[in-house]
């Protein structure tokens, strides 16, 4: 069987690019993150599969072999009390269509590996001072969909930096 990471460096090249780009909000002119980690741009490959109409879809997977873990990263750069369940949820479903579409017709065993939905937001000091979100709780109606992932993750960006600074040595 083949590794999903083989697959996306073969045959989707041009769709890697760095978690910085990939956390760009072209609205406000912002990037959540700075590190130039190379990852899979999940919009940009699903334009790809999807030429005439793009389904939403995560902003980047990174696909760690070693570990055998696939995090499908969503960034928000908004505050909690603006984020949109439906949206988040048309996007988890659709990107779950197409990741399980790419794997199937590349070969690649999904059981292989352990997925963790991450859902970053921006941080909002002055509510987090009065209501602070905890760190192990899945937010925005997302645990719907705990069958689908090892792990679901909803916090902030100060949050996912430091677990992902830990995890690999980016920031």
């Amino acid at each position: 069987m083949a590794e999903l990471s083989y697959i996306l460096k073969q045959n989707y090249s041009t769709s890697f690019d760095t978690l910085k780009n990939t956390s760009y909000d072209d609205a406000n002119d912002a990037h959540l993150c700075q590190s130039d980690m190379q990852v899979i741009d999940f919009d940009h490959l699903t334009k790809e599969l999807n030429p005439l109409k793009q389904p939403s879809s995560y902003d980047s997977l990174l696909v760690d072999e070693n570990k055998k873990k696939v995090y499908c990263v969503e960034f928000k750069n908004q505050s909690t009390s603006k984020i949109n369940n439906q949206k988040l949820y048309k996007k988890v479903e659709n990107s779950t269509d197409t990741l399980q579409a790419l794997c199937k017709e590349h070969n690649v065993v999904q059981n292989d590996y352990e997925f963790i939905l991450c859902v970053v937001y921006r941080s909002d000091p002055f509510k987090h001072r009065y209501h602070r979100f905890k760190e192990n709780i899945v937010h925005f109606g997302l645990d719907v969909y705990r069958d689908d992932f090892k792990s679901i993750v909803t916090n902030d960006i100060g949050f996912f930096k430091r677990e992902f600074n830990k995890e690999y040595g980016c920031k």
